[in-house]
Parts: structure tokens; sequence; C-alpha cells
């Protein structure tokens, strides 16, 4: 897949438009400078988290091969001096660019997508540690339930746009939302045997989320 194949009418700002840019400049996170191509990496950022990305999610529907073809897409530069640069954005080293990709998050008023993106970077991290070798009971056992939770989430979040285009208007207070967590610290809080996400909520100070349903349950 390539640039002009990909459908953005429905984006919140459409990554084939530069003006979309300099809108998104307004807010503070997106003025920090980056090592990287700043243009780049917000057309990656719109591409890989806007909600309206139906044919990237069907065309890259493994959540790490879709960060890497969509790197490509956009030509963030790779070459030697760049290199380590681009790693450590798409495994989430880089505050600057983890600050954007939350407060892009943060525009569609929906916490829910936010705790989706969260949770694909802590089941990547889980599962590199299990296939080098460094078994844990625990963290098997917290990869099976991160696991339900990514399905239980993109189902309700991608399947249901009714249901998500009401819950937006619930949530349009919501500002400055941060993760204030590291895959690495919620690794390390289950090796110890503890619950790695403790009072931890993307939603805010006090909220209860529901408690998880598969479609058909009644």
């Amino acid at each position: 897949m390539e640039l002009h194949e990909i459908d953005t009418s429905g984006y919140l700002y459409d990554p084939k438009d530069k003006e979309s840019y300099q809108k998104l400049l307004k807010f503070k996170e997106f003025k920090e400078d980056i090592p990287l191509n700043k243009d780049k990496v917000l057309q990656y950022i719109i591409l890989m988290y806007d909600m309206g990305n139906d044919d990237v999610r069907t065309e890259y529907p493994y959540y790490p091969q879709r960060k890497r073809e969509l790197c490509r897409v956009v030509k963030i530069t790779r070459g030697t001096k760049m290199g380590e640069e681009l790693e450590n954005m798409l495994i989430g080293l880089n505050d600057e660019v983890n600050a954007m990709i939350v407060k892009y998050l943060s525009l569609f008023n929906n916490p829910e997508l936010i705790m989706l993106a969260s949770y694909w970077e802590i089941f990547i991290v889980l599962n590199k540690q299990q296939f080098s070798g460094q078994f844990d009971k625990n963290k098997v056992d917290y990869i099976k339930k991160i696991n339900e939770d990514i399905n239980d989430l993109t189902e309700r979040l991608f399947r249901g746009k009714d249901e998500t285009e009401l819950r937006a208007e619930l949530y349009k207070s919501l500002k400055d939302q941060t993760l204030g967590i590291k895959p690495e610290e919620i690794a390390e809080a289950i090796s110890r045997g503890e619950d790695p996400l403790g009072d931890y909520t993307p939603y805010g100070d006090g909220y209860k989320p529901d408690k998880m349903k598969f479609v058909g349950d009644a």
C-alpha cells in the first residue's frame, strides 16, 4: 500500500495535506523539536492512530507491522544517523513523540482509544520478553488478559461506530491526557507479582471502566 492508495477522506486531519500539520501545531505537544522530520512524523501519527484509518488497519492488521509499513509509506529517514531515533520512536522511547501520539488520540474524545494504544505497547513488550527466554508465568497470564482487553476494545471502538460517537460526546471535556506509565515499568511490576496498573486509568481520576464483555454477551 502507498500513500496515494489510502482513502483519507474520513480522517480527522488529512495526512496528505500539509495544512493539517500547521493546524496541529496549535497544540503545544506538536511544537516540540524532535530529531526526525516532524512533517513525516505527524503524517505517520495521523495514519497510524486516526480512527478513520479503516483501510490501513485492514491492510496491516498486525500492530507492529502497521508501524513499520507506515514508516515506509511516509518515507521517514532510516539511514545510519536516524536509524536509532526511528527505533526509539517505534518502541515508545521518544517522550516528545509519545506526547504527540497521546494528544492526537485525545482529539477523538474517547479515552478507550488511548487505552487501546497503550495496551498494544505493553502487549508487544511482554511478548518480546517471553520470546527472548525470560519466561514468567505472571507475565503469561497478563499477556492473555491484555490480549482479551485489546480484542474487546477493538470491537467496541471500530465495529460500533454509533456507540463510539456517543462516547466521544461524553468525554469532550478531557484535556492533556498522558499515559504516565512505561511498558518496561509494567513488565517489572508483573515480575514482582504486583498489579501493574494499580489505580492507573487514562480515563481520569475516579473513573471505573465497565466490566469487560464480549460481543454476544447479555
